[in-house]
């Protein structure tokens, strides 16, 4: 009961569907490499893109930390660069914080002259190294 068919023209009417989809096969290959080439540019990029957000990260506190450090060095702080990393991150008016700061520890910034260079022969002149030392050890205890 098999029926064959016979047509002269269904020979190459199945010859070249099939040609079709070997080609429809290679084009789809052809995709899909691309899309795996793609897929490893994409990660690359997003790899990429992470490491320049880190490094946009840390270049941005080390700009936050310069700018403290140049707020404290102009309120006459000592040791601008220690103080500048106890300013709390989320401060957001940092030169009234400065200004508390100076008041509770005021040793450790510089005193302003406001003329006349005189002192009774009582009084000890230290330097702000040796003021620090001193502010340093009354802190310890010792």
């Amino acid at each position: 009961m098999e029926q064959q068919i016979n047509q002269p023209g269904a020979d190459q009417e199945i010859q070249s569907l099939k040609e079709q989809i070997a080609d429809l096969r290679k084009e789809a290959a052809k995709y899909r490499i691309n899309a795996k080439n793609s897929s490893a540019e994409n990660q690359t990029a997003q790899e990429q893109l992470k490491a320049l957000q880190e490094e946009l990260a840390i270049t941005r506190k080390e700009n936050l930390l310069v700018k403290r450090q140049l707020l404290l060095d102009k309120a006459g702080c000592i040791k601008s660069d220690l103080v500048a990393n106890i300013i709390p991150d989320d401060c957001e008016n940092i030169q009234l914080w400065i200004d508390e700061y100076k008041r509770d520890n005021g040793i450790l910034f510089k005193q302003e002259n406001h003329g006349g260079a005189f002192k009774p022969s009582l009084i000890n002149n230290l330097s702000p190294s040796e003021l620090m030392n001193t502010f340093i050890r009354q802190a310890a205890g010792r």
